[in-house]
């Protein structure tokens, strides 16, 4: 979305676009439900100790469940071993996820959208 958009009394002038546009015109981020299809985040975050796999390509839509017969495309990426470390930042791209040692929570992992202008 850009950030100017043509002046309408002047046409060789841009003027700030400041048209509501919610959270697509600002970073931001989302901690989605496990295995939920989501868009694809600039990074995440894993914000609890456990061991995680993602998934990168998926046939369903966003806001989908990953059916069963993909459960077996998650590829493991994560291990967070101390507790106290804090949040660990991923540079992958995943648009689901899912925890593989024990239940899973909303808010276990963290989408982060950085908005490129």
């Amino acid at each position: 979305m850009p950030l100017y958009k043509q002046d309408p009394n002047n046409t060789k002038r841009q003027i700030p676009d400041v048209s509501p546009g919610g959270t697509a015109r600002y970073s931001h981020a989302t901690c989605p439900t496990n295995e939920i299809v989501s868009k694809r985040p600039s990074h995440i975050n894993i914000n609890t100790t456990g061991q995680y796999a993602f998934l990168y390509e998926t046939t369903a839509s966003t806001g989908a469940n990953v059916s069963n017969t993909e459960l077996s495309n998650f590829v493991t990426g994560s291990s967070v071993q101390s507790a106290n470390a804090g949040g660990i930042r991923l540079d992958i791209n995943p648009i689901a996820w899912r925890r593989i040692d024990a239940a899973d929570a909303v808010g276990d992992v963290t989408f982060v959208y950085v908005r490129v202008s």
